[in-house]
This record gives structure tokens, sequence and C-alpha cells, in this order.
């Protein structure tokens, strides 16, 4: 045990769970037991499905009791009354967001069912903190106060919450439009991987509605600000995003069987954003991972079937420039008019000061999240489908699912984040659906904030689920999504059904609107409806490539092996390049050096991978700043969303510039070879300063480590290492199937995106699936099951969890009996 957590333990004690015996309490209809294995993985009996989701919140109040307060209050806005006036700032962006105003709207379109699910959850997490423990959590006794009363409505927040934190391209929205009014249109359209001239049509910096440079200006000085909140909010739930999934049919698998994996990424806390368990009902029974602070289980089985997610990054939101009327509360419409918008007026709690008062104005799009600013008429808006009172299904059905039909048509009502659902069962289906409903508009791409007084601006409804892509049974046998383009796997199944004509494949193609296009190197993409703003291909590719490269025999071993995969498809793309170069410089010759004999292998012990990564860090910021020489910040990903905070932009910087070194176009650097051969010196000699004198200090993992950080306390001097967990050794990057993604403006610093939990499934034996999280099942820095995870992700090793009622029992360390109070 570290210093910190024993002092922690000194004085302030374990404040473990109720683990065992008996809890007479208000909630439950009927008695619920808790068994508890060697992980801390509860494993629950309840009589009904409301009682189910009562348990599992319950479960999760006992565990997770610091991490679900920071949800419950970043929801509602209501952390700086906890915290202190450090938190203002991010309580008023949740405000101006509405998340719980939207809940509260949303819990009247609920299905019955539903109602009831997140009722009895919200009970659950209720009780589970306040009476589940045997003293309030670490995080009460530092910072005072008791663990907050949930309502069926801070579920929903926190559903969209999460969706707001994996954000499909608002983000990129945001940065796009600083470089716009930093550096023009044509140093965006030069950077932007996605974009065009066209997509870029309409930008509010450059003409219509008597927009000038003053105007442009005072956007500016909006963007700042709303950047500067939407970081703080951040700051306290970092986002991080990516994620693998893949599925291999039975006729490729040593059991005849199919596999499926799935691994999430994102930002690496602690406690993680996972939480397992398993639930019995007489109905139906799953065994997984949920979301902390949801019920539902995104990854898991049934017994029948298993499924896994990847963040689909379809559009499903947009900002809006409005322009604001005299009275300051009113909004330009498309015929001249203006607008009134709803004022709502929010009363901010702060620990120690006064109440803040927040006026909110709401327009015909959606709320304005920008302060209002003297003499400033420009402001924006968000549009967001996970805002929008619509019903939700979703996983809350799941586990009811016995044919792939079944399961994907639950996401026929699912507003809120987008996801690649991957879906696999006994009897030798392999499905994919993408799922998270999505606007159509008037006009315009999404790709921009759009002027919300131009005749076609604005979404007239979704996109209709019998439009969205899925697949069944492809013919080469697999499928795999790691946030690539939807329209890639399409274009993939067709290749696969023209060369196994006789191969029963199944893909949704109404009026074929995601088949190739015929000039696809000049025209966007058939989906670009859906979205543009996904992420490189190169995880994607890789998992294709190993899965192809092996016609059968495929064992559940293997695929945990792929998880770990360091292979660098970047280093293959430009490795010539590279490797042609002659450099004069020592230090370029020694980065030479090292490359020409490296196995592009971003593996932890690589010294040559740590002189790729700080080259191609190098090469982006170089490229960036010679278009944006004002905003190329936010051109490579930071945008101003705070110091750890990175938007999509940098998950697509490495392509980019493999292009450009293939094309070396004029237009950039006087002499691309001169250019590349100055950034691998600098490389080294950056290496040189961070790590130590020679290539023997410069092992990758131990350079650019991983640190996982409490919600709350992970930057505090003291608390921090109390609360926190390593550093450890990471290898990988972001284009690695084991991905830890680094940044290109510091990308020494810890990594900020890597999975959190890694899963594969066995239909032969769903008995037989692994699971693993980066840490453990509890947020209590003093409990077993904080960190005993941990060793065995570093491992890449995994455990099981008992699914047969008899093998439960035996594996059970504690039991707890919940009983009607």
């Amino acid at each position: 045990m570290s210093l910190s957590r024993l002092l922690l333990r000194l004085v302030l004690g374990r404040r473990l769970p109720v683990a065992s015996g008996e809890l007479r309490l208000r909630g439950p209809v009927a008695p619920i037991t808790v068994r508890r294995d060697k992980w801390g993985v509860p494993h629950i009996d309840a009589g009904s499905d409301a009682d189910a989701h009562f348990a599992v919140g319950f479960c999760q109040g006992q565990d997770r009791a610091g991490q679900l307060e920071v949800l419950w209050r970043l929801t509602r806005g209501r952390l700086a009354e906890w915290v202190g006036p450090v938190a203002l700032v991010a309580d008023r962006a949740s405000r101006r967001i509405g998340f719980r105003r939207a809940a509260e709207a949303q819990l009247e379109v609920l299905s019955p069912d539903a109602r009831v699910a997140f009722e009895a959850f919200a009970r659950g997490v209720t009780a589970g903190a306040a009476v589940g423990l045997t003293q309030k959590s670490h995080e009460f006794a530092i910072v005072g106060g008791t663990p907050a009363a949930w309502d069926a409505a801070d579920v929903l927040g926190v559903l969209k919450l999460q969706s707001f934190l994996l954000p499909s391209n608002w983000d990129v929205e945001l940065a796009r439009l600083r470089i716009v009014l930093a550096d023009g249109a044509d140093a965006m359209i030069a950077l932007d991987p996605v974009g065009s001239e066209g997509a870029f049509a309409g930008s509010p910096s450059l003409s219509g509605g008597g927009r000038g440079e003053g105007s442009s200006v005072g956007l500016a000085t909006a963007l700042d600000q709303l950047t500067a909140d939407l970081a703080a909010l951040q700051a306290h739930l970092p986002r991080g995003g990516g994620s693998n999934n893949w599925a291999v049919a039975g006729t490729r698998t040593a059991s005849g069987k199919p596999l499926l994996a799935s691994d999430p990424h994102l930002a690496p806390t602690c406690p993680p954003p996972w939480y397992l368990a398993h639930v019995r009902t007489p109905q139906w029974e799953v065994a997984g991972a949920g979301l902390a602070g949801a019920p539902g289980f995104p990854i898991g089985h049934n017994g029948f079937a298993a499924w896994g997610v990847t963040a689909g990054l379809t559009d499903n939101s947009d900002f809006f420039v409005e322009t604001l009327g005299p009275d300051g509360h009113s909004v330009r419409q498309p015929d001249g008019t203006f607008a009134p918008c709803q004022v709502v007026r929010e009363v901010i709690s702060v620990k120690g000061q006064p109440d803040v008062i927040e006026d909110v104005l709401v327009t015909p799009r959606g709320p304005i999240l920008t302060p209002v600013i003297p003499d400033v008429s420009l402001a924006l808006s968000l549009s967001a489908i996970w805002l929008d009172p619509r019903p939700v299904i979703g996983f809350l059905k799941t586990p009811t699912a016995r044919s792939f039909d079944e399961f994907r048509n639950h996401f026929a009502a699912w507003p809120a984040l987008p996801l690649n659902v991957l879906y696999a069962d006994a009897g030798g289906t392999i499905g994919w659906q993408l799922v998270g409903e999505v606007p159509t508009r008037r006009g315009g791409h999404g790709l921009l904030p759009r002027p919300a007084d131009i005749p076609d601006s604005g979404w007239t409804g979704t996109v209709p689920f019998e439009a969205m892509p899925f697949a069944v049974n492809p013919a080469c046998g697999y499928l795999a999504t790691a946030n690539n383009a939807p329209y890639q796997w399409a274009v993939d199944s067709e290749q696969w059904a023209e060369n196994n004509p006789s191969t029963a494949t199944r893909e949704r193609r109404p009026g074929d609107p995601f088949s190739p296009s015929s000039d696809s190197a000049h025209s966007p993409p058939p989906t670009a409806h859906l979205g543009r703003d996904f992420i490189d291909e190169y995880r994607v590719r890789r998992i294709r490539e190993c899965l192809a490269a092996r016609d059968a025999d495929w064992a559940p071993a293997d695929l945990a092996a792929l998880q770990l995969d360091v292979q660098s498809i970047p280093w293959r793309e430009m490795r010539d390049r590279v490797l042609a170069l002659a450099p004069t410089d020592p230090d370029a010759r020694d980065a030479r050096a090292l490359l020409a004999a490296w196995d592009g292998r971003v593996d932890s012990e690589s010294t040559a991978a740590a002189v790729f990564e700080v080259f191609v860090a190098e090469m982006c910021v170089r490229v960036a700043r010679v278009k944006a020489p004002t905003a190329w910040p936010a051109a490579l990903g930071e945008g101003g969303l705070g110091v750890a905070a990175t938007n999509l932009f940098a998950d697509r910087r490495v392509s980019h510039l493999i292009g450009l070194l293939r094309a070396q176009s004029s237009g950039w650097f006087a002499s691309w070879p001169r250019e590349m051969e100055s950034a691998l010196a600098v490389a080294v000699r950056t290496l040189r300063k961070v790590a130590g004198p020679g290539p023997a200090y410069w092992a990758w993992g131990h350079l650019r480590q991983l640190r996982l950080e409490h919600p709350l306390f992970g930057k505090h001097r003291w608390l921090g290492p109390a609360f926190n967990r390593g550093p450890v050794p990471c290898g990988g990057d972001a284009n690695t199937v084991s991905q830890a993604g680094a940044r290109p403006t510091n990308p020494t610093d810890f990594t900020h995106n890597m999975a959190n939990l890694r899963t594969v499934f066995d239909l032969a034996d769903l008995a037989r699936s692994t699971f693993v999280m980066c840490g453990g099942q509890s947020g209590n820095p003093l409990s077993p099951h904080h960190a005993d995870q941990l060793p065995l992700w570093q491992q890449g090793e995994s455990f099981t969890l008992p699914w047969d009622q008899a093998d439960v029992i035996r594996a059970a360390v504690d039991t707890l009996r919940l009983l009607p109070g």
C-alpha cells in the first residue's frame, strides 16, 4: 500500500460496502440476493425487472458513490454546491446545455417499462450510496455533504451527459470555426481531411446577413468563452473516444460457433467508466458491462447472444450561429423577424459564496451555449438529438433478444450516443447495426456552425431506422468496426458478395444509399448524410487484415491476442518516404538508423517506436502551423477544450500527414525532404531532453505512460496519489489495435485514451467468456477491488464470470440479501 493510501486509511478508515448479511430497505418489491465473487462483481438474483434494475443501481451506489455523485452534480449543474467556486464554470456550462431540463422533458415520452427501469435504477443508486456502505464514501468524508437522492430524470441526464462527452462532431465544428475565424476558410480546407469547398459554403465568417469583420471578431470572442466553459465541464469527466469490436463466424473458428471481441476506449479514469455485473430474473439473464450511472449492458451476453459496441460517430448534433435581437433575448429567423427565446432562470448554489443567477436562452433550435457578451450580436446555439424528448429502449431490452432482428429492432428508439453494435449468437448468426438517431438537414453538411437565419438552415426530421446501415452473415465470415466510416464496411461487403456469390449475405441498402461511388476519390461518401467526422481507418484495417489472413481455427485466446496488437500501419505507409532520406544532420541519421531496423511494432519497450511517434507529432505540428499559423492547435485536436481534452481532428492528422508525405505537393514547405530530416533531428533531441542521453532511455511505453485519474481528486497534489493508480508503462498509439492515444502537441504526456475494458465472448460456451477492466470494480482506494484487475490488464490476461447458478454459488465470496422494508 502506498504511503498516501496508508495515511488515508489511518485518518478516514476503509469505508467498505456492506457485502454480507441482510439489509432491509425501501425499494425492492421482493427479496433480492447479491453474491459477489473474488473480483467484487455482483451476481444478482431478482424476482422482477424493477428489482433487477434496483439491485444494479444499489451495487453501483455501494462501489462507485463518489463517481456517481460527480455524474449527478455534472448533469444537474450542482458541482459548485459541493466543491466550491472552482466548479462554477462547469455548472454554468451544464445549465446552459440543459441536461436536467431535457431529461425531465424526456420522462414524459418514455414507455411504462422504460420509466420503471430508470426509476428503479435511480432508487437503487440512492440506497446503495446511503445505506449500502458502513460509512459515507471517502469523497464525502473529505468534501462533506451526503449522497444525492437520484430520480429517473437523473439517470436520463447521465445518458445525455455520456452522449455529449462522446461527441460525433460538435467539437470538430468548433475547431473548424476557430480555424476559419482565425486563419480563413482556405486554411481549414487545406487541413481538413474530410471537407471540400462546397461543404463549407455559408461559413459565418465569409459573408451574408450583415456579418462583417467586426461580427467575426465578436463570434471569436464568444467562441473563446464557450470552449473555456466546456473545458471546465470536461475537466471532471474527460472524454477519450475510440473502441474496437469484431465478430468471427463459426465457419472460421475452432469450435464451429462464433466469437465476438469488444474493447471500448475511453479516458483513463479511476474507477473505470464501466461496471461489471451479472443479473438473473425469471424472464431474462445477462452478464457484462454497463456504464456507471446507467442501467443496461452495452457489452454483454444473455446465454444465447453476445454483443459489443464502438462509438459510431454519426453526426447527431449541430451548432447554429444565432443573431440576437436588440432586446437581447430574441433571435433572427430566416424570414427576417425575431423570435423570442425561452428564458430559463437558473440559480446556482456555490459552497461558501452567494448564489449565482444564470439566464439561459433557448432558441427554436436549442439552447444558446455562448455567454451574452456586450456589443456582440452573434451567439452559438446547439441542436442535439440527445437533447430532444424521444423514447429510449435500446439496451434495456437486449437481454431478452433471441435473434438478430429482434435485437437490433430495440434500437429503433435510441436517441443517445451513436454506436456500432456487433452481435453474435449460438445459432451461428453474426451481425452489425449502426444505431443512434441522426437528423436530416435542410441544407449544409453539419461540418460548420450554420447561420440560423438563412432559408436552408435547421433540421427536417431524422433518418428512418430502416435506412440505417446493417449487415448479417457477410460472406467473408467476419465483421469489424473501429470508429470508421460506415460506408467502408458497405464497400467491403459488396466486394465480399462479388467474390462469394453463393454465400448468404444481407445488408440494408434502401435506395442503395451507401454503395461505393464511381468516382469515390472525388465524391463525398454516399453515407455523408450520416456524418463525415470519423476516425482514421488504421485500426479497423489492421483488424480486418489479421482476420482475413487466417481462414479457420480462431479461438478465444486468438481474439484476446489481437486486442493487444501494436503493429503500425501508418509506419508501413510512410516507411519508404522516410527511409529514402539521406540525412546530413547526425541526429537525423541516428533517427533514420533506428527506424530502418524497426519492425513497426509500437511496443512498450521499443526505442524506435518513440522516435517514430515524436517524429510524426512534430510533422503534424509543422503541417498545421504552415496553413493555420494562428489556430494551428485547433487543427491538432486541441481546440481550447482543456488541458487533456482533444477533438477528433487529432485522430485524423496521421492519415492527412501520410497523404502529404506521399504527394509532397508544393505550397507547404520549400523542401519536403529537408523538413522531414529536420523533424527527425528534433525527435532525437526531444527524446534526449525528456528521457535521457541515448536510446537505452527511450522505450516508448516508459516515456509515454498510463495514469488512471480520479474524477474529483485526480489533479490534487496530496489526494491524487491516494485515489489515482499508476503511472504504468503503456505501448501502442492512437492507430494501433491496442490503442493508447498520444497528443500531437505533447506526444510524451500521459495517454488520454485507452482500452478501459477488454472482453471476448465464446458462443460455443458463453460461460467461458472473458472480461478485464483497467482498474477494478470499486472506486474506494482502500477496497481490495480498487485496482485488482490492473495487473491482469497489463499482462493481457482476463477472467471469467460464473454463469450457471451452481457455479455462481460456489464462486461467491460474500452474499447479501436485500429485503423490502
